[in-house]
């Protein structure tokens, strides 16, 4: 009876080790209902450069670039295309708020490439066309983002 208790305890404290290694993540796009996951590491893009947050990471809040995202849990990672938006970090709590998150692994490839053509003969007519320019890189991101899961 004693070893049991002793096996509880021991996945209990494990557990709870395992619990304040993580940060919440909260993925927030308008017009979608939040995405909460508990992961290790979150490798976001900001308009500083590459920020890494980890569990215990300082209080912060910082905007977003168009960029991939990373999460990271245990043996699993996801990528995303984040175009813009802001991050906040406060007690192993991370929300991310963004225009766009696109999973890699929900990347439509074709849709992309069509997107990425198209927005590359509207700026064939008309370089200043900033609507095209924000579509050509928005396209280019969700390939590149899809290579590094897919390719």
């Amino acid at each position: 009876m004693r070893d049991i208790v002793s096996r509880q305890s021991a996945a209990t404290t494990t557990d709870r080790r395992r619990a304040a290694e993580r940060l919440a993540v909260t993925l927030s796009v308008p017009g979608y209902r939040d995405f909460t996951v508990g992961v290790s590491a979150v490798l976001a893009p900001t308009v500083h450069g590459e920020y890494l947050i980890e569990p215990g990471h300082e209080p912060c809040a910082i905007a977003l670039e168009h960029g991939a995202l990373t999460l990271r849990a245990d043996d699993r990672t996801w990528l995303a295309a984040v175009h813009t938006g802001s991050l906040s970090a406060q007690d192993d709590e991370l929300r991310i708020t963004a225009d766009r998150i696109e999973f890699a692994d929900r990347i439509d490839v074709e849709r992309a490439r069509w997107a990425q053509a198209d927005a590359a003969e509207r700026l064939r007519h008309d370089h200043g066309d900033a609507d095209a320019h924000a579509a050509l890189r928005r396209a280019n991101l969700r390939l590149a983002v899809a290579a590094r899961v897919c390719g």
